[in-house]
């Protein structure tokens, strides 16, 4: 990142005070870092651009309430992880995801087109751009940690910053990195293996009935026979680690008219530092920084459309209803399945449970439905549930539970949730701030925090109605 007139957290601080320059420069900065974790997660996907400004946009907006401005990289990585996976949810929500890729050729061709917007005055090896084939084949959530992973062997993040941007502890954090690299090291041992000439005939005859689309499904199938096949064993014989092939990746080069839209609408919203609303923007520092970056390295820039609406607010350190949240704010309330009529969430002794509450249920039962919502440990903009006896929900082996605050960052990541519009009209969906992708929702009479896998999976198991307290 390139230097500024102050040290990172005098920057955030002057920002967060209404510097307008100092907030130019946190996004000349910091746009690129979020660009390359949207890249690397959606790819050369269209929307791109217009997620990467949304996350910037959020950030300024919530700038104000953020309490450690040591900590801004892993808050803004936290932020693009989560926005990232709300974006691919609501894709699948909306539609199966049906375009085939074609492996051979398909792929290749994506990757090449990352390859021009990912490197400048680099020539990215055949391995490199095998390691962007294979993560096609990660778990969304794996593909959102690989963005983080890359960014810290390249050094643009430590370890610590990438287990507080997951909302886990170090050790966790070095946990699931090992796993996800050993899923990666395995998808890259298939792609390595479908390129061979000739393909071998028992993988060949494994793929028979694939679509084309890579995903964690047929990877499992596809593993089973690479584990016994010499033949495919011999295509992964000559690859690098794939840890020695990242540091010399640079952070992707945001566009300029990315840089300048952020702005632009950072301006007309009322941002940290924004001139009065309505005003024309002049050329800012960022855009110009942003624009030399990309001549440098010859990049194509895609053009922002700046008419595309604003998201909507977040909310703020005390959150408040809003358009993002239904009607959910802090305060005391019940929620009721949007599938389940008259059955509550309930702390029901230490777990969380779909329970049939009413009016005529005792006191004790109103009370075990009723909760008292307040701003996320994790997280002040999105929210924690609380019970009358101080603990709070969350979620521990991925079943809902009750547990008094221990203080740490994984309980706090634990116990925050993140809403947004539900299934259905009216209704929430809460989201695990420390697993982007992981959503609340029932089995049966049990609550877990479960992987999206699209409406077909999930109905409207995740959506709650948000209720005045039955508590009274």
């Amino acid at each position: 990142m390139r230097a500024t007139r102050l040290d990172g957290t005098g920057l955030v601080r002057a920002a967060q005070t209404g510097d307008r320059s100092a907030r130019d420069e946190l996004v000349a900065a910091h746009l690129p870092m979020v660009y390359t974790i949207v890249r690397q997660v959606l790819g050369a996907h269209p929307d791109a651009d217009d997620v990467t400004q949304d996350v910037m946009l959020r950030a300024l907006r919530q700038l104000p309430a953020l309490r450690s401005p040591e900590s801004f990289r892993p808050w803004l990585a936290s932020i693009a992880l989560r926005h990232v996976s709300t974006h691919q949810h609501r894709i699948s929500r909306a539609a199966a995801h049906t375009a085939p890729l074609d492996e051979a050729a398909g792929l290749a061709d994506e990757a090449a087109a990352f390859e021009g917007v990912t490197v400048l005055e680099v020539e990215l090896s055949a391995q490199r751009r095998q390691v962007q084939r294979a993560a096609r084949w990660l778990n969304p959530e794996d593909r959102a940690l690989l963005s983080l992973w890359w960014l810290e062997v390249a050094g643009h993040l430590s370890r610590p910053e990438l287990a507080e941007a997951l909302g886990v502890s170090v050790i966790h954090a070095g946990v699931r990195v090992q796993r996800m690299r050993a899923q990666l090291d395995l998808s890259r041992t298939i792609v390595a293996a479908l390129d061979a000439r000739p393909l071998c005939p028992g993988l060949a005859a494994e793929i028979a009935g694939w679509d084309g689309v890579p995903g964690p499904l047929w990877r499992k199938r596809l593993a089973r026979h690479l584990r016994g096949c010499p033949m495919c064993a011999m295509a992964a014989v000559e690859l690098v680690e794939t840890d020695r092939l990242l540091p010399n990746l640079v952070l992707v080069p945001a566009p300029a008219a990315l840089a300048a839209a952020v702005l632009a609408h950072a301006d007309s919203a009322g941002a940290p530092g924004a001139g009065p609303i309505g005003t024309t923007p002049v050329a800012h520092p960022v855009a110009a920084t942003v624009a030399a970056v990309a001549l440098a390295g010859a990049v194509t820039a895609a053009v922002v459309t700046a008419a595309r609406p604003d998201p909507p607010a977040p909310p703020a350190a005390a959150p408040t209803a809003g358009a993002a949240t239904g009607t959910l704010r802090t305060g005391s309330f019940s929620l009721e399945s949007a599938n389940e009529a008259g059955r509550f969430v309930t702390a029901s002794g230490d777990l969380g449970m779909l329970t049939q509450v009413g009016p005529a249920n005792t006191v004790t039962a109103r009370r075990q439905a009723t909760f008292q919502v307040v701003a996320g440990l994790a997280d002040p903009t999105c929210f924690s549930f609380r019970v009358a006896d101080g603990r709070y929900l969350r979620h521990a082996s991925w079943r809902l539970r009750l547990d008094p605050d221990n203080g740490t960052n994984l309980f706090h990541g634990d116990a925050t949730f993140c809403p947004w519009p539900g299934d259905l009209a009216g209704t929430v969906t809460l989201e695990a701030s420390n697993y982007p992708g992981w959503f609340l929702r029932h089995r049966g009479d049990e609550l877990w925090v479960d992987q999206s896998k699209g409406a077909a999976a999930f109905g409207a198991d995740d959506s709650f109605l948000v209720r005045p307290p039955l508590a009274g």
